[in-house]
């Protein structure tokens, strides 16, 4: 008997708290209404704090499609997410039927308060519509404020070619508030991973190989603002340049050497291997710049280019050498005679500068390039 008023009493009380919750789910309020109460009380124009407002901010990027170093920009697509917390639209004791709304962001976002930030050093900016404008707005129960645009970018990056085409290229994304100086809107970064690739970064020139988040502040004549950096550090892929560039220019300096084992009355001949080569390595130096930027910097490609000409250039002056012997003594000597000091220097031959040359220059190619590959690799 006991055991049946038990379950009589615990299916009464089973049944007034499924009623209790029916209840409660019948008088929530729902969207619409909320969102209309919060208006009635929320001013636009007013700091939500009466001070200084806290604004988190977050950075995904979805795809960087390229570096112009013409322009010396970067383009690329992000998500950017702001959140903030404003009392006058926490909705708790409104009875919500969720704890969070998410509306029609063009209309509603326009009539709150928001911190007015904005990429200060981009050349251009604008949000995505396909097919309507994505901004993505969500307010919670406790007042908190989460906006998430989807931006098409272009911004700014550093023009330093000094190491071309062995070079790293940093490009600078700034964001801070237009409107409020640090005394109203402090920004920072989320404490967690602040910027984040959505997917593996790849460029037909370049490899991403670093990035990271800064943030300072900034001086201005009117006060100080807050200042958040995403930087991106990219790694040019030369192996476009080794094969177009440094490979011909090996074989350029080496086919000029091919005089070197001639007879030395050939003279046309060696004297058109020196030439030839020498213009098509200037021709070849022309077509690699035309799609760089006209700066004044020795790039790591011009001393390359300009040292390989010397080494042509070299074996020109080695061939007139040569041909002056050949054209002006029949033995093929050369002596210089110092009456001051009363004695002979060593005879000189044509065949013996050529085989002096055939070690000495590419001996000297070798340490340069040692030195040059140890310098600009390291």
């Amino acid at each position: 008997m006991l055991h049946r008023i038990v379950f009589f009493l615990w299916q009464l009380w089973m049944l007034s708290e499924l009623g209790m919750t029916v209840q409660s789910e019948a008088l929530c309020k729902n969207d619409s209404w909320i969102v209309d109460e919060l208006l009635r009380v929320h001013h636009k124009n007013q700091l939500p704090t009466g001070g200084k407002v806290l604004v988190e901010i977050e950075l995904w990027v979805q795809e960087i499609s390229k570096i112009n170093e013409l322009r010396s920009e970067f383009e690329l697509d992000i998500y950017m997410t702001e959140a903030w917390n404003d009392p006058s639209l926490a909705f708790n004791h409104l009875n919500p039927c969720k704890g969070n709304l998410s509306l029609d962001s063009n209309t509603l976002l326009k009539r709150l308060w928001n911190p007015s930030c904005c990429f200060v050093n981009s050349k251009s900016a604008s949000v995505h519509r396909s097919p309507f404008t994505n901004i993505f707005l969500m307010i919670y129960s406790n007042g908190t404020v989460w906006v998430n645009y989807r931006i098409k970018l272009t911004g700014p990056c550093e023009k330093d070619l000094k190491t071309f085409p062995i070079d790293r290229q940093r490009c600078f994304l700034t964001y801070e508030s237009f409107t409020y100086n640090a005394d109203e809107v402090q920004l920072k970064w989320i404490d967690v991973n602040p910027i984040t690739l959505l997917k593996e970064i790849r460029l037909p020139d370049y490899k991403l190989i670093d990035y990271s988040a800064l943030h300072v502040q900034r001086n201005y004549p009117p006060g100080r603002w807050h200042e958040l950096t995403a930087t991106f550090t990219f790694q040019r892929q030369y192996g476009f340049y080794i094969l177009q560039a440094y490979v011909p220019a090996y074989l350029v300096v080496l086919i000029s050497w091919i005089s070197f084992f001639l007879d030395a009355d050939m003279i046309q001949p060696r004297t058109m291997l020196g030439v030839h080569s020498l213009l098509a390595l200037t021709f070849q130096f022309g077509s690699i710049l035309t799609d760089l930027p006209k700066t004044s910097d020795v790039k790591a490609i011009d001393v390359w280019i300009l040292c390989c000409m010397a080494f042509i250039f070299c074996s020109l002056l080695e061939l007139a050498a040569v041909g002056y012997l050949t054209r002006n003594n029949i033995n093929n000597t050369l002596k210089c005679e110092c009456s001051w000091l009363c004695w002979k220097c060593p005879v000189l031959t044509a065949k013996k500068i050529d085989s002096i040359s055939i070690v000495m220059f590419p001996s000297a190619f070798l340490l340069f390039n040692i030195y040059y590959w140890g310098f600009f690799l390291g």
